[in-house]
């Protein structure tokens, strides 16, 4: 017994090790959209309960198969066979992209849509290699329940076993997380796990040493009296419907409350859902005068529990997010949030709202799971219910229910406990279930999702917040993210629930429109161009305005950002209905897989770094496949937001794209929103003047963002190729395989400064532009005119090898000086403003931007 205790833990470890890589593996695949995470999450859950479900008949044929009924010789061949058929995936990835033709996409509703044998391909091929090993995995719990169930342990084995395997995956997710996928990455981890899966296989298969069969050890272990199997199968579809709708609603409702690093939630839920569930099965296992009496009260207090979490999570972040409390040193262009600050703080949090209802919920099924071995019904049955049943629920609330939106969700999700805990509280164990009883919890469930109120509803958002105080409309949802638009004073911004994607207010409107003038102003004749990530149309607006343009694809991997385009149409100058548009919905990795075109300019405004498996856009291999898409002239520019990342983020992503790209230039967008531009050869910055326009709809865009003459272009170089290769190269690099950025976390008082070095940038300019560097070198050589020049220029750290006015200066602390004068004025505080703007010029009194402000005030 203990060795199959230890041998079942181990496979639970390996289970959770091949889910953890088929996430990774099948986005590389397909793309990390809705319907990859629904393939891996449908098969691997599905197989699991029809494997329960199929249990015995397929161990019958494996005994005739084997000539043997030793089950633990049965068990070994099942898992040999689950290590066999992940070798399918291995297959699956050496597949060439090709295979699903050059543009699997036609039109719908104006949008390029994946066709339906495109996505029928990708349905088959994960059912092909997730569900075959899941279904065999699923074979062996009561498999090896049957092994035992006439020994004196019997009756409570299954809770036993059950604990040990759930004690394996908890593990599987910290090992994954942590330790494998940093180490090995996702392809090699997963040939470990099927090796691993393989050993356990061949030592059971070998050694056998099933206990003899019998009756007399079953009549001590099976209880006197209990729950009917009808009960039991209802309790069993239950437990494995709330549990899994809990997990749903937990990812959705935790996510809108953390954002720092929210790479690392995923497994921080999962190991305190699989904690509870191993540390409920252990209990059953020892408790043997629970009753369902018992695991009633253990429901009640689980919804109670869920409800108060929810009811103080803004207020425990609040009062938590007040020891990362932003300092005033460290200058941020914009609020981001602190909390929380380490894996551990973020490990603890998501310990406190989900471990103690999961682990009150997870009391049920290995009740049930002893009751049934005690000889009330067919264990593989109520097993298997309650594996499909989780992945309704889970499926439901992950991604069904938010599909109408998120708000929708969290309520549909509180009917749905009110109509689970009141099924399981009529229900008696003496008397079995009456029809009437679940007929009566889903007609209460139906009424909710008819009468749950589907608008928008700020309570559910960060308190005081923006999206909260303002006017919200084109309330949307995808079921993976519910989107809209807050109309704030300065302009309106695209939100992704409680976190800010995209907007029009100056600063963005600046650093957007670069990424497209830019690049497009150094090369001859630009003809193609494509955007990964849509916003609100800035950056597609800005390439549109080029007429040389002759074709734009622009992918988006939620399509409702299209669909909310027209909000911003003042702004995107309505750039989705300009027929060079093609609007394609997918992931822009994908995307890039399957086509065969290549393009002058590619620019990728993917959303904030640190989020969720958004790593994956700032990739070694992500860069190279947008190398193998440029044309010889062609170039690339990536959104680089380094306040909103750690420093170690910041050197990893600059290093990764230097490596990859032969030239690459560092330049400012607006204050800490940097930009990487990358090309195959040098780049010629003489077109930049050359290129400039006199007239015309590019010289419109350029002077809405202050951009009037050529030279203002050039001054926003920040770093050149060799001073980023002399300083970064020595970083690690970002890559596919591995969980880079995932567990990396802001800290605001350590606030990324990249140095800025103005003597290279001119030695730049005068060897490849000298004429561009006649206008552009005066201002470089004055960083008080440089800021006139480039509001909020990050001069945080200047390193000048020679005469550079004002390079001495403490830019940290003039720079605070103007944060806390537009703070001042905000609040109607003019004494205090003119205060702070005094206060920066004394400092530092050639600073023009400032002299004139100040001025204008004294003169009103």
């Amino acid at each position: 017994m203990r060795r199959v205790f230890l041998a079942y833990a181990l496979s639970g470890f390996v289970a959770l090790g091949y889910q953890v890589a088929w996430f990774r593996i099948f986005a590389d695949l397909f793309g990390s959209t809705t319907l990859t995470f629904a393939l891996v999450i449908c098969n691997f859950i599905a197989g699991l309960g029809l494997g329960s479900l199929i249990s015995r008949r397929f161990a019958a044929f494996c005994s005739r198969r084997l000539g043997s009924g030793d089950t633990l010789r049965i068990y070994g061949l099942v898992e040999l066979l689950a290590a066999a058929a992940a070798l399918l995936t291995l297959a699956a990835m050496a597949l060439p992209a090709g295979i699903w033709g050059d543009f699997p996409y036609h039109l719908q509703d104006g949008i390029w849509v994946g066709t339906p044998l495109y996505a029928l391909g990708k349905v088959a091929l994960a059912s092909l290699c997730l569900f075959l090993p899941c279904l065999f995995l699923g074979v062996t719990f009561p498999l090896l329940c049957s092994a035992f169930v006439d020994t004196p342990e019997g009756g409570r084995f299954p809770a036993a076993l059950y604990g040990w395997n759930t004690l394996g995956a908890c593990c599987g997710v910290l090992a994954s997380q942590f330790l494998l996928l940093p180490w090995l990455g996702h392809s090699a981890m997963f040939v470990v796990m099927i090796g691993l899966n393989a050993a356990i296989g061949v030592l059971f298969l070998s050694l056998g040493g099933a206990p003899v069969r019998g009756t007399a050890a079953a009549a001590v272990s099976a209880p006197a009296v209990g729950p009917g199997p009808g009960l039991l199968l209802t309790a069993a579809t239950l437990s494995g419907l709330l549990a899994g709708a809990l997990e749903g609603d937990l990812f959705k409702r935790i996510g809108l409350v953390v954002a720092n690093s929210p790479g690392a939630l995923g497994p921080a839920i999962s190991f305190w859902a699989i904690l509870g569930i191993f540390l409920a099965s252990a209990f059953v296992w020892k408790v043997k005068r629970l009753r369902l009496t018992h695991i009633k009260v253990a429901f009640v207090v689980a919804a109670i529990y869920y409800v108060a979490a929810w009811y103080w999570m803004y207020p425990v972040v609040t009062a938590l997010e007040a020891v990362h409390a932003v300092p005033e040193s460290a200058v941020l262009l914009f609020r981001v949030n602190t909390f929380p600050g380490s894996v551990g703080e973020l490990f603890l949090f998501v310990g406190g709202c989900v471990f103690v209802p999961y682990f009150l919920v997870s009391l049920l099924l290995p009740y049930v799971c002893n009751q049934v071995q005690g000889g009330r019904g067919h264990l593989g049955l109520a097993y298997g219910l309650n594996t499909v049943a989780f992945c309704i629920g889970l499926i439901g609330f992950t991604l069904l229910a938010p599909l109408v939106n998120i708000f929708y969700s969290l309520k549909l999700m509180l009917v749905l406990l009110v109509a689970g805990v009141g099924l399981l509280l009529v229900i008696a164990e003496n008397k079995g279930v009456r029809a009437w009883q679940p007929a009566a919890a889903l007609a209460l469930f139906v009424a909710g999702c008819v009468y749950t109120p589907t608008e928008f509803d700020a309570s559910y958002l960060v308190p005081g917040s923006d999206q909260v105080r303002y006017r919200v409309s084109s309330v949307k949802s995808d079921g993976a993210n519910t989107t809209f638009v807050a109309h704030v004073p300065d302009g309106a911004r695209l939100y992704f629930g409680n976190m800010t994607m995209s907007g029009v207010n100056e600063l963005s409107q600046t650093y957007m429109r670069l990424m497209a003038h830019f690049p497009l102003l150094m090369e001859k004749d630009p003809a193609t161009a494509l955007l990964i990530c849509f916003g609100v149309g800035n950056t597609a607006s800005a390439i549109a305005a080029h007429a040389g343009i002759r074709q734009i694809d622009i992918v988006d991997l939620n399509r409702r950002v299209f669909e909310t385009a027209w909000e911003f149409a003042d702004t995107n100058r309505q750039v989705f209905s300009d027929p060079r548009v093609r609007l394609i919905n997918d992931d822009g990795r994908n995307f890039l897989r399957l086509t065969r075109n290549t393009y002058d300019l590619i620019t990728s405004e993917p959303p904030p770094p640190m989020a969720a498996g958004v790593f994956r856009l700032y990739s070694r291999e992500y860069y190279a496949t947008v190398l193998a898409h440029l044309t010889p002239q062609g170039m690339m520019t990536q959104w680089l937001p380094i306040y909103q990342m750690p420093t170690q983020a910041v050197d990893e992503a600059i290093a990764t794209f230097a490596e990859v790209f032969p030239e690459t230039l560092l330049i400012v967008g607006s204050g800490s929103e940097l930009i990487l531009v990358g090309a195959r050869q040098p780049m010629d910055l003489a077109r930049l003047e050359s290129n400039f326009p006199a007239a015309g709809p590019v010289q419109e865009d350029l002077r809405s963002i202050g951009v009037r003459n050529p030279g203002h272009l050039a001054i926003r170089i920040m770093r050149t190729d060799a001073s980023l290769r002399r300083q970064y190269l020595a970083a690690g690099r970002i890559s596919d395989q591995h969980n880079n950025l995932e567990h990396m976390f802001l800290t605001p008082a350590k606030a990324t400064v990249i140095p800025y070095f103005p003597g290279e940038v001119i030695d730049l300019l005068e060897a490849r532009a000298p004429r561009l560097a006649a206008s552009a070198v005066p201002v470089i050589s004055h960083l008080g005119r440089l800021r006139y020049r480039v509001e909020l220029f990050p001069l945080y750290k200047v390193v000048a090898d020679r005469d550079i006015a004002l390079a001495a200066a403490d830019w940290q602390r003039l720079t605070l000086f103007v944060r806390r004068a537009s703070d001042r004025k905000a609040k109607g505080d003019e004494a205090g403003f003119l205060a702070e703007l005094a206060a920066s010029v004394q400092l530092a009194p050639e600073q023009p931007r400032l002299l004139i402000v100040l001025a204008s005030e004294l003169l009103r």
